[in-house]
């Protein structure tokens, strides 16, 4: 197994679908499609966000990430992670971001605490609370000591994306079309 950058379009696409799907709930309305329309054309277009994967001997996802700069562009934030449904409870998850603990500064955000305690046992050891009432945790390579001497994460309007798919409906079919597209072909992710 490996870690590494999903560069290619049509896997990166799938990749972020699937996350997107998979975080948000394919019945949550707009939201996976705005995440995916934002992550792509805000955040990956403007080198802001990378997708990772940890992959198998043949280059089959295992599982995903989608990690996002912060605006000084020393650290990044696990922003959405997903592993596919059909090897999921294996370890995957946990193996990938151990692996990217290991060697990246980063940072996670969530208001569940099953996750913050997944996180907290894979080396996300400094916790503090976020003005949104979530929790924002930081592994031990982010030389933090509270979250207002932490960078933000590079983000994206979604009313803005919201706004424009309603005012161009020629965009929202494209974006649509794209995620239906890269969500249909995530069950045959491999990294190419």
């Amino acid at each position: 197994m490996r870690v590494a950058e999903i560069k290619d379009k049509a896997q990166r696409d799938s990749c972020v679908a699937l996350m997107c799907a998979e975080v948000y709930g394919k019945q949550a309305g707009l939201k996976p499609l705005v995440v995916f329309t934002g992550a792509l054309a805000a955040l990956i277009d403007n080198d802001a966000a990378r997708v990772v994967a940890l992959l198998d001997a043949r280059q089959k996802v295992l599982s995903t990430a989608l990690l996002v700069l912060d605006i000084e562009g020393e650290g990044l934030e696990l922003k959405l992670m997903v592993t596919p449904e059909h090897v999921r409870g294996q370890g995957y998850g946990r193996e990938l971001v151990e692996r990217l603990t290991a060697t990246t500064s980063l940072r996670v955000e969530t208001r569940d605490p099953r996750l913050e305690q997944f996180f907290h046992a894979l080396g996300f050891n400094k916790w503090f609370y976020a003005d949104t009432g979530s929790r924002v945790g930081f592994n031990q390579l982010a030389r933090v000591t509270s979250l207002h001497e932490a960078p933000e994460t590079v983000s994206f309007d979604e009313d803005v994306i919201l706004r424009s798919f309603k005012h161009k409906s020629e965009l929202f079919e494209e974006w649509k079309n794209r995620f239906t597209t890269a969500l249909a072909e995530a069950p045959s992710l491999s990294a190419g």
